[in-house]
């Protein structure tokens, strides 16, 4: 008789989560959902062309109440209901990254695992926190001398590196990867206005920039924190070994740049972003930092 019971119990459970399963996944719009797994079969299936995989499911999302945004179920990888949102439309990401960006706060889990990358920056900040450095960066990127700064890094970044490395390939006829020209004219650019400091990763050699490499390293090995359970990548840390230990010997290669920068700008100030930081203070006088 208790068999029989425990027996009707489990298909009783099974049944009322299949219909809830069911009528959960029919208002999904995204990647086919299994009970149980999830999403997870075809994420696996397509970990090796992740960005076209996702491409794909946003632009299938064309006829939908929910254009261009899709809902991944994935249980045992996303936080809380196992669910990640993901979105391509102009109108949901200037809602979230800045009509509302105070309704979407990283919270402890992102933070913890970018603390080491980014400290409380603006970029890994909430609350007031981020609100400060917010209003600081806003007052600086709208002065007018900010403003003609960038337009002369942009504009000699480029006419003399990329229209020239472009106009060679095309003279030349051979094949170039333009994501990793835009990236380097993105990182010069960046360096020279942030620094004052032109790393020239963009010339006709296309040199590697130890600097670069480090940052990249270490932002992919951050993002792989949140694929894991916090105590997990706490304890490879803890340990020194896999991406952690790689993790280290970037974030080493990063604060030496940013400290000899610091210290050159701290013995010649200069127009630069990092110089007009170094000179802001608080209401405690204490320095601000958006980096």
């Amino acid at each position: 008789m208790e068999t029989l019971t425990i027996l009707f119990s489990v298909a009783a459970a099974t049944s009322i989560y299949l219909i809830w399963f069911y009528q959960l996944a029919s208002k999904l719009t995204g990647p086919k959902v299994w009970p149980v797994v999830g999403s997870l079969p075809l994420l696996f299936k397509n970990r090796g062309r992740i960005h076209d995989w996702m491409a794909g499911n946003l632009s299938e999302t064309g006829g939908s109440a929910t254009y261009q945004t899709c809902t991944l179920a994935l249980p045992f990888l996303a936080r809380k209901q196992g669910f990640f949102t993901v979105t391509c439309h102009p109108k949901n990401i200037e809602h979230i990254l800045r009509s509302r960006f105070d309704n979407y706060p990283k919270g402890p889990t992102w933070q913890a695992a970018f603390h080491d990358l980014l400290g409380q920056g603006i970029f890994n900040s909430d609350g007031e926190t981020w609100l400060i450095q917010r209003k600081t960066a806003a007052l600086e990127f709208t002065t007018r001398t900010l403003r003609q700064a960038m337009a002369r890094w942009v504009n000699r970044t480029i006419k003399s590196r990329l229209w020239v490395i472009l106009d060679n390939a095309a003279t030349q006829n051979y094949p170039v990867d333009l994501q990793d020209l835009l990236l380097r004219l993105t990182f010069d650019n960046i360096c020279g206005l942030t620094f004052g400091k032109d790393p020239e990763t963009l010339s006709p050699e296309l040199p590697e920039n130890p600097f670069a490499v480090a940052f990249d390293s270490a932002t992919e090995a951050t993002l792989q924190r949140l694929l894991y359970p916090g105590f997990l990548w706490r304890l490879k840390k803890m340990l020194g070994t896999g991406t952690e230990k790689a993790l280290q010997k970037s974030l080493e290669v990063v604060e030496n740049y940013m400290t000899d920068a610091i210290n050159a700008r701290k013995e010649a100030p200069s127009d630069d972003l990092l110089s007009r930081f170094m000179k802001k203070r608080d209401v405690d006088g204490v320095a601000t930092c958006a980096a």
